[in-house]
């Protein structure tokens, strides 16, 4: 019998490779059920969200049905924490304009729900860098609120 450098036979190192390979191969066909039934959650997820869009009355509606969005900007005034520099910077808005009729598969939840909405927005930016050359530094935007309700016409 030939013996490899570690001094243990050669045949019983392949004989622990087959071995190896058919363990990890049944292993490997165990796990496939587990797959399965977390494949069947995940389409058992779309199929609900399908049909709370498409039955109406069965399902409550979502906020954003109330509402359209929009990006917009818009200029502000901001000092510069660093080097006390005021500055009028573009922040980036999410605008939420409720939307003139209430779509037609809605309920009595629904309608008073929509009754109360209100069109708002909602800052995006954070932080914004200073427009002084030699300062350059990024602040938070601390003066502005992070959202505000607009008035409805």
């Amino acid at each position: 019998m030939i013996r490899s450098a570690l001094g243990c036979p050669t045949r019983s190192r392949a004989l622990a490779l087959t071995a190896f390979t058919a363990e990890n191969f049944f292993a490997f066909f165990l796990t496939i059920p587990d797959l399965l039934v977390s494949a069947r959650s995940f389409l058992l997820q779309h199929q609900y969200e399908i049909l709370s869009r498409s039955i109406p009355g069965v399902f409550a509606m979502e906020e954003r049905d109330f509402f359209t969005e929009q990006n917009e900007q818009r200029t502000h005034t901001l000092t510069c924490p660093h080097c006390g520099k005021a500055e009028e910077y573009q922040l980036a808005w999410l605008v939420r304009r409720k939307r003139n009729a209430l779509p037609r598969h809605a309920d009595e939840r629904d309608r008073a729900r929509f009754a109360k909405a209100q069109s708002y927005m909602v800052r995006k930016d954070d932080m914004v860098a200073c427009k002084n050359i030699r300062c350059r530094k990024r602040f938070d935007v601390a003066g502005v609120q992070s959202v505000a309700f607009l008035e409805s016409a």
